[in-house]
Parts: structure tokens; sequence; C-alpha cells
């Protein structure tokens, strides 16, 4: 009379609580029926997608992020993007990711894993651009002084492209920097 271990014939994902098992000896005793605890079979990962990505260039450098998942489970992370979020629920889920540095992100993804070990697709992240440092910029050429003119130029140096902001006195119907020589008149 020793434990006996039985191996099921292939089964369907889902959730079985109908299984019972009987032994019939050999002078045609049967047992009652053992009923086989309630079991789950789930053979397939969950499924990712992205929901909303980290809008780019973004000046947030812990930036958040949401995707969809069809299942919970634990997250992994891989490339340059980790988060103390470390689990993921059925439906949409916004991590933040921990501080990167300035730069371009190509490398990031997710991957689910829910609790019968069944991993998920890798999700690769959008390519996003952190960016947390403004322009810096340089005089080229100042303001003649005296001036006969009432609408002088001046030119000014930026590293970065961008929108122009007058204060003081001055302004000027020109609203856009390139990333070079910029005259204003």
């Amino acid at each position: 009379a020793d434990n006996n271990t039985v191996t099921f014939n292939t089964l369907s994902e889902g959730t079985y609580s109908d299984c019972k098992i009987s032994v019939t000896d050999s002078a045609g005793n049967t047992s009652d029926n053992l009923s086989v605890s309630t079991f789950t079979i789930d053979t397939t990962g969950p499924t990712l997608s992205e929901v909303t990505a980290i809008t780019t260039p973004s000046s947030d450098n812990s930036s958040s992020y949401t995707f969809s998942s069809d299942d919970s489970g634990t997250i992994t992370y891989g490339g340059s993007c980790s988060s103390s979020t470390s689990s993921a629920s059925s439906g949409n889920n916004t991590i933040t990711f921990n501080a990167l540095a300035d730069g371009s992100y190509s490398d990031c993804t997710i991957i689910v894993t829910d609790n019968a070990s069944n991993a998920s697709n890798t999700l690769t992240v959008s390519t996003f651009v952190i960016d947390t440092t403004g322009p810096t910029l340089n005089e080229v050429t100042a303001v003649s002084t005296p001036s006969d003119t009432s609408t002088p130029s001046y030119t000014f140096y930026s590293n970065e492209a961008g929108t122009i902001t007058f204060g003081g006195s001055c302004s000027s119907s020109t609203s856009s920097a390139s990333a070079s020589d910029n005259a204003i008149t």
C-alpha cells in the first residue's frame, strides 16, 4: 500500500474541478471516488502591449510608462531601464522608471512572468530621449551702440533648437532658435 502518482493525459488550458479517481481491486471491489483538488492548466504567458509611450524628448528623468498585460505577474526589466515596481496586474499598468541620465533610450524592455512561470512576449519600450539640460546660449554679434536704427539686429548661438522667449523691453517676430547662429531683427 504505497502512494501512487499518475500523470493525466493531455489537458487543454482551463480550470478542472470535476476530476475523480477510483480503484478496483482484483476481487472486483471498487473504492469510493476520490475527488482531485481543483487545479488550473496555464501554459500561455501574458500578452503585453504599449498603452502610453514616454513623451520624447522628456525633461523628466524618471518618466512614467503605461503598458497593458492580460495576466498578472512579476515584471522583469531589460536594457537601460529599471523600476522599483516589480509586479503587474491584469489591465493597464503604469510604472515609473528609475532615474535615467540624459540621452536616447532604445533598448528598454519589459517581460511579465505569470504565477505558472510562463513568460510574456518581450515588450520593447518605444525609443525616447531624456533631456534635462537647457540650451547653452552665447552672444555672437552684439547690437551696435549707438545704433542708428530702431530695429537693431542681434546674433546669438544656441547648442539646441527651441522656442525663443523675450524679456525686458526687447521683442521680435522671430520665435524659433536653431542649433546654430541665430539672427534676431
